[in-house]
């Protein structure tokens, strides 16, 4: 029996090589196979409908919740990959039972997606809420925090905040988040696990660090207000994978190492 992941970007390849001869990788091209959950033990859905997080986006166009219907049909555990960006703002870390309230149209989608998979009859889902998963980002597609400041400084020998430098955001390098992901995805939990490092990183401080690694840069604050903090608390995940503890020191080193690699390839 194998786990089935789908969706060959960014995350859904670092969760690939987690799994290993474990997991089975999948694009969106192949979800009317007829046989595509033939020996499989649970879907992870790593996959993000095109239009997710802007006025085009349809609930009915997204497949996420086609696959998920076929999965209760056939007794397979289910793991949405969501995002902290349901819960609504806080000052404090957020809590799978803190209210909701995303701030954003990508987070009201992802909230709308969670609700849409909990109300199928019978599916044995888990909902991981990420925090900001992070590595080496080199699509020129990708919107990330971390994607937009490599090629800034590839490009610009600088990186530009538009929030204060001392906004604390969790950070999880992906290597980490994807190993953990395998892991519930081999004895799926059910229920929400919020997912993260359960440390807030100064978004300055990891900006730095790139650029420390990099040899070279400066760092430019364009608007000094502190927006968009928070970090996860992360106390179900640790009862479930008591390995997952982070010393914020090595997020700085992971941030360090993606610097002295962009040196490299720039």
């Amino acid at each position: 029996m194998s786990v089935l992941l789908v969706g060959r970007g960014f995350l859904g390849a670092a969760i690939a090589a987690a799994l290993g001869p474990a997991g089975r990788l999948v694009g969106h091209d192949r979800l009317e196979d007829p046989a595509l959950l033939d020996g499989v033990r649970s879907v992870v859905w790593a996959g993000r409908h095109p239009a997710l997080g802007t006025p085009a986006w349809r609930i009915e166009e997204d497949l996420e919740p086609r696959l998920a219907q076929r999965a209760a049909e056939r007794g397979i555990a289910f793991l949405s990959l969501g995002t902290r960006k349901v819960y609504a703002p806080s000052p404090f870390p957020l809590r799978e039972d803190d209210p909701l309230g995303p701030a954003d149209l990508y987070g009201a989608h992802k909230l709308a997606l969670e609700e849409r998979l909990a109300a199928i009859p019978r599916l044995g889902l888990t909902r991981l809420r990420l925090a900001n998963l992070f590595g080496f980002e080199c699509d020129p597609r990708r919107s990330s925090f971390l994607a937009r400041l490599l090629r800034t400084l590839a490009r610009d020998g600088e990186v530009r905040l538009d929030a204060s430098p001392f906004t604390p955001r969790d950070f999880l390098p992906v290597a980490w988040g994807a190993a953990w992901i395998a892991r519930l995805a081999l004895e799926p939990p059910g229920g929400i696990v919020n997912l993260g490092s359960g440390v807030g990183t100064p978004i300055g401080r990891l900006a730095l660090a790139v650029i420390e690694g990099f040899g070279r840069g400066r760092l430019v604050v364009e608007a000094p207000v502190e927006r968009d903090g928070f970090v996860l608390e992360v106390a179900r995940l640790r009862t479930l994978l008591p390995e997952a503890v982070v010393d914020p020191a090595a997020i700085l080193d992971a941030c360090r190492a993606i610097g002295r690699r962009l040196a490299t390839e720039a």
